[in-house]
């Protein structure tokens, strides 16, 4: 009898360990741009939504990044789109861009700095490999999580 309770409670915490489910990724799902700031030569440059109006939504699964956008600034109306593959160690995000609406960004690979808290992600970039932000050029975007 001892040996089945024994053997039984073997098993079973094998079986919780095998189990074991990896952390889950903070990014996975859909967001809502709600905010971007650009600034150059420490100057504001743009800003979302006071300089342009519309809506872009990014979406994040396992490996992949895609985002779609509708844009609007004085009278020119722009759909905007991109997707490729990410890696995230930490707070540092790197994006590889495969597809994208303004082909010069294709083949190309964008550091930034990833900060998720609750139900808001922030992505500041460019980043050095210490995820260092050069403040005087850099965009800051914040997300809201749609699901």
């Amino acid at each position: 009898m001892k040996k089945t309770v024994l053997i039984t409670g073997i098993l079973f915490l094998l079986a919780l360990i095998g189990c074991k489910q990896e952390p889950a990724n903070p990014i996975e799902g859909a967001w809502n741009l709600i905010y971007v700031k650009r600034i150059v030569n420490d100057s504001v440059a743009s800003q979302f939504p006071l300089t342009y109006q519309g809506s872009d939504i990014k979406m994040w699964t396992r490996k992949n990044w895609s985002f779609v956008a509708h844009y609007t600034q004085d009278t020119i109306t722009t759909d905007a789109f991109g997707g490729g593959t990410y890696t995230l160690n930490g707070n540092i995000y790197e994006e590889n861009i495969v597809f994208h609406f303004n082909k010069d960004l294709i083949g190309q690979t964008l550091r930034m700095l990833m900060t998720v808290k609750n139900d808001t992600l922030i992505q500041i970039w460019p980043v050095d490999e210490e995820g260092t932000i050069n403040k005087s050029d850099c965009t800051v975007e914040k997300y809201i999580r749609l699901d």
